[in-house]
């Protein structure tokens, strides 16, 4: 881990989750501190996975626009810093799981689920699980803005969720 370009302790886990970025990535997104990018699909195709390699580790699965990638998962279960997370595309609505999704985080019982396609960001914590979607990044969302999110794991524990405006990378919602 670079600790120079990623200014962050050691023991310290940051991960850039994207989603939507439907062929684009802002300028500098290799700028971003975090080691791992998790991607939740509608990539667009392999210029964005090989932009995203500037990262130590980079999971993504298929979004329903990837007929370009159609190698990539449709979902990925894995741990980061001891944190176990579920990364799929469609998940719809952590009150609405599609059935497929609720058996796989029913058996992994991951501590984040990361998914995307609303193009809406969302941040909730439900039985222990946060669900997390960064929003769009390569479209703007409803409400204009391409968002992605930082989630900091230390100890492993998930220790801070901000999701960011791409344009200003300021936190435009935080957790805890």
């Amino acid at each position: 881990m670079n600790t120079e370009k990623n200014g962050h302790p050691p023991d310290e886990r940051r991960i850039l989750v994207v989603s939507d970025t439907h062929g684009s990535l802002p300028d500098r997104i290799c700028d971003i501190a975090a080691d791992t990018v998790l991607h939740a699909g509608d990539i667009g195709d392999d210029r964005i996975l090989t932009a995203l390699h500037c990262f130590e580790t980079v999971h993504a699965v298929r979004g329903n626009t990837d007929t370009a990638l159609p190698e990539l998962p449709e979902t990925v279960r894995a741990d980061i810093g001891g944190v176990r997370f579920f990364l799929v595309h469609n998940l719809t609505a952590p009150h609405r799981l599609l059935p497929e999704n609720r058996r796989e985080i029913t058996g992994s019982r991951p501590r984040l689920v990361v998914f995307g396609h609303t193009h809406q960001p969302l941040l909730r914590e439900e039985e222990g699980i946060l669900y997390l979607n960064p929003g769009s990044l390569g479209r703007p969302g409803v409400d204009g803005a391409p968002t992605y999110a930082v989630v900091t794991v230390a100890g492993g524990a998930v220790r801070k969720v901000e999701i960011c405006d791409a344009a200003t990378h300021l936190p435009v919602f935080s957790w805890p």
